[in-house]
């Protein structure tokens, strides 16, 4: 038996409705059942999902005030008036910041943008950044990926004389912030059809209304940062990502272009992942540890030579990153870990910590713990805390936070995710306020989920599905990619590979047909020697197609499993069994028979048995490290304790032979030789007859202690003298030589029996209330 990692939340697709979406559309019905679960049900909104190319992106003059924008922005040009672009450091920021230079630049502006330091400044407009701005001559100021919460800087602007635009998608506050336009897709008065645009799609529709015409040249730019800010991949942000994409393809930004290639990713192919595994941690790596001007920069220059220095430099800080991350991340679950009790919400601090990689931390935390997470870094210094939290689907970190605004110095977010800063003297009561409101939570909702798309048979997945299924790319959050249930499968050729082991690889059969499913499974190594082989395991996973020396297979990744059912282990080999006594496993106890076995498990969790079974144990594991006497024990240990995982070893690896009970001609031979030289001296002869008939010590002390058991014989001051015998008695009828042939039978049957019949008779007794007796293990029932 296995639990899933995950909670497995499966929607089923109303069939009677998918049919009728099929037909309608005339699509298969598996990728009907796909569409209606996400809304795709007019032939209008499918063809807009799969033909971008035929639909043009939203009037950006629905947008309140965008009329006000624009003709603040062109009297500033005609006036030459300076214009700064303030921006954010990370990958959503810096393309918003290249989107609007690049049109200012085209529209001939005299421009130039500003991003603050992470470290410096922290998140988003500060007076001391405005005030400078005005003293070098900024006469106009338009911030893109953020603006809407600062509402006292905005205020202050006006003050002082300095005119600001806002561009943002975050969440705003209770009122728009003092500006000479506010350009959000949720502002009251806007008409807006779309409100989840990010920053850059934000500031591609502010260039948009100021070309009079969409600048399509720069969706590559626009398809990054939205990917990279993880918003919604539906309605317009779908179309812009799958036209940017494109553009990814055939035209890409110069700066995008090296950075690729610095990253060995090939644009030609690009996909929402290479983005969002590739380009977008790179871009925003340069500013979790400095300065994020070079990320900008890279996206402006048209100089290859400039944009080849400054991917090196971005590449370098993201390798530098990946290292803080570990670091960090390993000093934060052991704050954790030195905890009395987790709680709800986790919140951990540390001094002189990087906060620039701290929403990364904070994302590891959720994983490990399944737990909202705020991780702040302390300067000692000034003794304020800044930092990153990520939650979970159950936890509205923003609005949990927003409460307790009063205790923060700055704050900002969305419902998974935020950004504060606050005295570290606060740190104490915000945590605690923090676990109330999380007091409501129930168990489950700290248990991770996966939302699963459809159970599927594994006749029905093949190349033709899959491709059907990579035309719903984009994938990303509201269109995530399809993760499928396949039921009851075998897997075979299961095995580790990977430098480090620690990734699954194996194939998937059928019960029902003959189809099989290469698998891989990355990080899950483990389960390897946790899957028997007769065991019908559960799988969700994404499906993709592998191509190799042309030969496309459809393929399965491997993201959880579960066994629902008992499973059975033969660690009989050497091998197997030094394997198990290396791993320590609370939940496994070790049976033993004899005590010298006992003695070499003294420091794992074992018992000893005698003749009769009384403990009462409770284990998950159970591991039948020796053989009893009798076979009986053994049925009555698994009938009572019915563990999850049942592991055979029977002292197989330690070399125990099986030894060969003497025939009748022997026991005649030495009979005649006691009879013969009585009073016999057994151990003085022993050798000279191990030598003469090639028998063994134990063959020989046997033999004799038949003679005893039958009274053919007896024992007096260490010789043999033999009995006058009335009668003749067969050798079955001596108990000696019954309890012999039980041993050697039982052992037979422990040490040679195959998989298969040990597994059907253990399950005779897991299973079943009535159970076989030790003939039955012979013939594999």
């Amino acid at each position: 038996m296995i639990d899933s990692k995950y909670l497995w939340n499966i929607e089923e697709a109303e069939e009677e409705k998918a049919v009728q979406l099929a037909e309608q559309l005339k699509i298969s019905l598996p990728l009907a059942k796909l569409l209606w679960k996400r809304k795709i049900t007019t032939q209008g909104q499918f063809d807009k999902f799969f033909h971008p190319e035929k639909y043009q992106s939203y009037d950006p003059f629905l947008f309140a005030e965008m009329d006000v924008a624009v003709a603040r922005i062109k009297q500033a040009i005609e006036l030459e008036q300076q214009i700064l672009v303030y921006g954010d450091y990370d990958a959503d920021g810096v393309t918003s910041i290249a989107v609007l230079m690049k049109t200012l630049r085209h529209l001939g502006a005299n421009a130039d943008f500003y991003i603050p330091n992470r470290f410096t400044e922290g998140y988003g407009p500060n007076v001391a950044a405005f005030d400078m701005a005005k003293k070098q001559g900024i006469d106009l100021i338009i911030t893109v990926d953020n603006g809407i919460a600062a509402l006292e800087v905005m205020t202050h602007a006006k003050e002082i004389g300095l005119d600001v635009i806002v561009t943002d998608h975050h969440e705003p506050r209770e009122v728009m912030p003092e500006a000479v336009a506010v350009i959000h897709p949720k502002h009251p008065n806007s008409a807006y059809p779309f409100d989840e645009l990010a920053g850059v799609g934000v500031a591609y529709k502010l260039s948009h209304a100021l070309l009079g015409e969409e600048p399509k040249e720069l969706l590559d730019l626009v398809a990054v940062g939205t990917v990279a800010d993880l918003v919604s991949l539906t309605d317009e942000n779908r179309l812009l990502v799958q036209l940017g994409l494109r553009q990814l393809r055939e035209g890409a930004n110069i700066g995008l272009g090296v950075l690729a290639k610095k990253a060995s990713l090939k644009l030609e192919e690009a996909t929402e992942e290479t983005i969002g595994f590739g380009l977008a941690p790179r871009l925003n790596a340069i500013g979790r540890l400095g300065p994020a001007d070079p990320a900008a920069d890279l996206l402006l220059t048209e100089d290859p030579e400039e944009a080849l220095f400054l991917a090196e430099e971005i590449d370098d800080a993201n390798k530098e990153r990946k290292q803080i991350v570990v670091d960090t991340t390993k000093l934060a679950m052991e704050a954790i870990e030195a905890k009395d009790n987790l709680g709800k919400v986790l919140v951990v601090s540390g001094e002189g910590w990087n906060t620039g990689i701290l929403g990364i931390v904070a994302s590891k935390l959720v994983s490990v713990y399944s737990r909202p997470a705020i991780v702040l870094g302390i300067d000692s210094v000034t003794g304020i805390a800044k930092g990153s939290g990520r939650s979970i689907e159950s936890f509205h970190l923003y609005q949990a936070l927003d409460k307790h605004r009063d205790l923060m110095t700055a704050f900002g977010g969305h419902p998974m995710a935020a950004g504060l800063t606050l005295p570290a003297e606060n740190l104490a009561e915000l945590e605690l306020k923090l676990q109330e409101e999380a007091s409501l939570l129930a168990e489950e909702d700290f248990r991770p989920a996966l939302k699963i798309e459809e159970r599927i048979n594994l006749a029905d997945v093949t190349v033709s599905f899959i491709a059907q299924l990579e035309k719903l790319a984009p994938f990303g959050m509201d269109n995530p990619k399809p993760i499928f249930l396949l039921e009851g499968m075998h897997l075979k050729g299961t095995k580790r590979i990977g430098a480090d082991k620690t990734h699954l690889k194996t194939m998937l059969e059928a019960k029902e047909s003959d189809a099989t499913l290469d698998a891989i499974g990355f990080g899950v190594g483990d389960l390897v020697e946790k899957i028997s082989p007769s065991a019908d395991v559960d799988v969700v996973g994404e499906l993709s197609i592998n191509e190799w020396n042309n030969i496309k297979k459809p393929q399965l990744r491997m993201m959880d499993v579960r066994i629902p059912h008992w499973q059975l282990f033969d660690v009989r080999s050497k091998t197997e069994w030094s394997r198990i006594l290396q791993e320590k496993v609370d939940s496994r106890t070790y049976i033993c028979f004899e005590e010298r076995t006992a003695a070499t498990l003294s420091n794992q969790n074992h018992i000893l048995v005698d003749s009769d079974f009384k403990a009462n144990i409770q284990t998950e594991e159970l591991v039948f490290a020796d053989i009893p006497a009798n076979i009986d024990l053994i049925e009555e240990i698994v009938r009572e304790i019915k563990p999850a995982r049942i592991f055979v070893h029977f002292d197989a690896a330690e070399g125990n032979q099986i030894p060969a009970i003497p025939d009748r001609k022997a026991f005649a031979e030495l009979y005649s030789l006691i009879k013969k030289f009585q009073p016999f001296p057994l151990e003085k002869y022993t050798p000279r007859l191990m030598q003469k008939f090639g028998w063994n010590k134990e063959q020989i002390d046997f033999m004799s202690n038949v003679f005893f058991d039958l009274e053919f014989a007896k024992m007096e001051s260490g010789q043999i003298i033999v009995n006058q015998v009335v009668g003749k008695r067969n050798l079955d009828e001596s108990l000696v030589y019954q309890q012999k042939v039980a041993e050697i039978t039982t052992r037979k049957k422990l040490l040679y029996s195959n998989y298969s019949e040990l597994h059907s008779w253990m399950k005779s007794m897991m299973e079943t209330s009535i159970y076989p007796n030790a003939e039955e293990l012979e013939n594999g029932n």
